[in-house]
């Protein structure tokens, strides 16, 4: 081996070790500091251009399902008011089949007739009353009865998979006049022979035969409405099943951002003592290899 003094080959690849496992030190150090695998892009490209899709998806997903829960939320404000009005009809419904026994006087019959009235005033107030964050449900006046309700339930752009569309049809006028139970429905009641048949509350506490007809209308409200809330019963059970999907969803999707950006801290911590050792072993070698070049002192004062 030939002894030279301007270039030192082992005092350079000593150095060389000593910088490597200078760096290996460093990283292995950020590593359990930040927790994550991947701190900078090139620490792994390719893992964190994928890390960083999973992570639109996972924010996406959240959002969704918040929008979820708010869907359910406004059919729920929404079942909340038909559940009032049902009250409501089933109440006049009751006072129907009581004046249909003809064992009442006018004074009698005129008093049912007043709570009747009280209870379809009731039913027009909740139905303009009812909204959710402003938006009017049972008043036929807002943009839901266009286009009904769109709600975003998955964190991607394509509108099949990722959207519930709700019907404009359960945002349609819920009061008691388009029910068939309003006092002026068809002009109040038609006469036929000695039957006086009622097709609205107005005239229907006039006689027993009128407040039977009055039965038949109140049915088909109810029925109205209990299909209604059939309705918004399946679509609740759906939101709830996209909402159940959207929780999977985000767990596989964080699953697997873990696995590329999160650091194994134990791992990390066997890195971390093996470089402190190279390190220490590189830097003492090196106070070795450069003393080497003073061999060429001894060859010349010999």
């Amino acid at each position: 081996m030939a002894i030279i003094v301007n270039t030192n080959i082992t005092a350079l690849k000593t150095q060389k070790n000593l910088t490597n496992a200078t760096n290996g030190l460093n990283q292995a150090l950020e590593r359990m500091s930040t927790g994550y695998k991947i701190n900078k892009a090139a620490d792994d490209a390719a893992g964190l251009y994928v890390a960083t899709g999973l992570d639109t998806q996972i924010r996406g997903s959240k959002v969704a399902q918040s929008n979820a829960t708010t869907g359910s939320n406004v059919l729920q404000t929404m079942e909340g008011d038909l559940d009032n009005i049902l009250t409501n009809l089933q109440r006049i419904r009751d006072l129907a089949t009581q004046a249909a026994n003809s064992i009442y006087d006018e004074k009698a019959m005129t008093a049912m007739s007043e709570e009747v009235n009280l209870r379809i005033a009731e039913i027009e107030r909740i139905s303009l009353a009812s909204n959710f964050n402003g938006l009017t449900l049972l008043d036929g006046q807002s943009d839901l009865t266009k286009n009904g309700l769109r709600l975003q339930v998955g964190a991607n752009a394509d509108a099949a998979a990722n959207s519930i569309k709700i019907d404009k049809s359960l945002f349609e006028k819920t009061d008691a006049t388009t029910l068939g139970a309003g006092a002026d429905t068809n002009a109040g009641s038609t006469v036929t022979g000695t039957d006086t048949v009622a097709t609205g509350a107005e005239k229907a506490f006039l006689a027993a035969t009128a407040a039977a007809s009055y039965i038949a209308v109140l049915d088909t409200a109810i029925d109205t409405i209990s299909t209604r809330k059939s309705t918004i019963g399946a679509v609740m059970n759906r939101l709830e099943s996209a909402e159940t999907s959207l929780v999977t969803t985000i767990e596989n999707a964080t699953a697997a951002k873990s696995t590329i950006m999160d650091a194994d801290i134990a791992e990390e911590s066997a890195e971390y003592t093996k470089q402190q050792i190279l390190q220490q072993t590189s830097s003492a070698l090196l106070v070795q290899a450069n003393a080497l070049p003073q061999i060429a002192i001894q060859l010349v004062q010999g």
